[in-house]
């Protein structure tokens, strides 16, 4: 009598359960739970017309619909376009302006070079020559070092990578007219969009703030901002406060490199007064100049390997940014995160139609860049720095730090054992 109870109150239950769901839902309920028990034998066994997915995976291929609304097609070509962190962080930002200008649907990126001369254009400049380390052998690791730089776009929908410009044209030619072509067909045909003789390109941004007030902001994923504060948390003495630093070292525009030893006194400066204060360097791991490594409140962020992506996700994370002008700081510039960026160059004033010392007009009030005119001291460096600094709420800093900081895990789908 028990059994004949319990088997009817099973049954009751199932029935529920069938109406409570309805009974398309519980058929693929049902159809789950045996797929999943069966597990890879199931998915090899059973005709593709006799699962369910295939029918309702066919149905919206037969009734996909047609696009309302175009989207952005960024053009990052490689031929006319520099290897660089900075310039195609402006481009993204660009493509981000004509997204919401547009009322567009996403922002899909392509990016195309020439497997057998992959510096383009720029390998015939004389200041190029010597200086190049790319070649047809290792220029798809550079591009894959280069590309998670394109997850900084808020709006990104696909990104595709093209080796050859044959094969990115049958991509264009087959899909044109899903998009608004960014830059405008006739500039990239003419490989006149190249960043050379010192175009006006922060000028979308200060239109769009002048207009809307605003801009959007580059992205830093939730995944690599939460491993940022967790280094920040690992390698920082308890109820200390990140400075991120980025300090140019290159053999390009020598002029706008950092000089060491100015920075190196004014990093001593600060482990007197604000002893709670670290300096995380951020950058090209060959930047790293001597002495910096035998100050105690400094990390190399390289010493821990970290990749570009990692370094920007530093920059966000941090309660301030210093830095001399360079590719890196465009994170920062379009962000609202505090920052100090010393020795722009005079020319990215004047193309934009601004005198030496304006500000642009999308600067926020804890942000401030001073052009290469003023000399960088120990003394400014410090005044300029105390000033900021004192503005900014370091305990809801470090409490933010705390909650959000998260490990990451590397592998998509599954983790490593304590």
């Amino acid at each position: 009598m028990e059994k004949n109870t319990l088997k009817l109150n099973k049954t009751r239950a199932v029935f529920c359960k069938i109406r409570e769901n309805g009974i398309l839902a519980s058929i693929k309920k049902i159809y789950w739970i045996i797929s999943s028990k069966l597990g890879n034998f199931f998915s090899v066994i059973v005709p593709c017309p006799l699962r369910l997915k295939f029918y309702s995976n066919l149905l919206r291929l037969i009734f996909a619909p047609g696009f309302k609304r175009k989207r952005i097609l960024g053009i990052w070509d490689f031929k006319a376009l520099p290897w660089s962190i900075g310039d195609p962080l402006v481009f993204i930002e660009t493509l981000n302006i004509l997204k919401i200008e547009n009322n567009a649907e996403e922002i899909d990126i392509c990016v195309v070079y020439d497997r057998n001369y992959p510096i383009g254009n720029r390998g015939r400049s004389i200041f190029n020559k010597d200086l190049a380390n790319i070649g047809s052998e290792n220029a798809q690791d550079y591009l894959l070092e280069i590309l998670p730089l394109f997850s900084t776009c808020p709006f990104l929908g696909s990104i595709y990578q093209f080796n050859s410009h044959n094969e990115f044209y049958r991509f264009l030619k087959m899909n044109i007219e899903r998009y608004d072509i960014f830059p405008p067909l006739a500039m990239h045909l003419g490989e006149a969009y190249n960043f050379l003789c010192c175009p006006p390109i922060l000028n979308p941004m200060q239109d769009f703030f002048n207009k809307h007030g605003y801009i959007p902001y580059l992205r830093i994923g939730e995944r690599d901002k939460a491993w940022a504060q967790w280094f920040f948390l690992k390698h920082l003495p308890k109820e200390a406060v990140a400075v991120t630093l980025s300090l140019k070292q290159t053999s390009h525009c020598i002029g706008n490199n950092a000089e060491p030893a100015t920075w190196l006194v004014f990093i001593d400066q600060c482990r007197l007064d604000f002893p709670e204060v670290v300096f995380v360097i951020v950058g090209l791991r060959e930047e790293v100049f001597a002495g910096l490594r035998d100050r105690p409140n400094v990390i190399i962020a390289k010493d821990s390997g970290t990749s570009a992506i990692e370094d920007l996700a530093l920059i966000r994370a941090s309660l301030l940014y210093l830095g001399i002008s360079s590719g890196v700081n465009i994170i920062a510039m379009f962000s609202d995160l505090p920052y100090l960026i010393f020795q722009m160059d005079v020319s990215n004033y004047l193309r934009h139609g601004l005198k030496v010392g304006d500000k642009f007009s999308f600067v926020l009030d804890t942000q401030k860049i001073f052009s290469a005119e003023v000399k960088v001291t120990p003394e400014l460096l410090f005044s300029e720095f105390k000033q900021i600094y004192s503005k900014l709420d370091k305990i809801r800093w470090c409490s933010i730090t705390s909650e959000k900081a998260c490990k990451k895990h590397s592998h998509p789908t599954t983790k490593v054992l304590d």
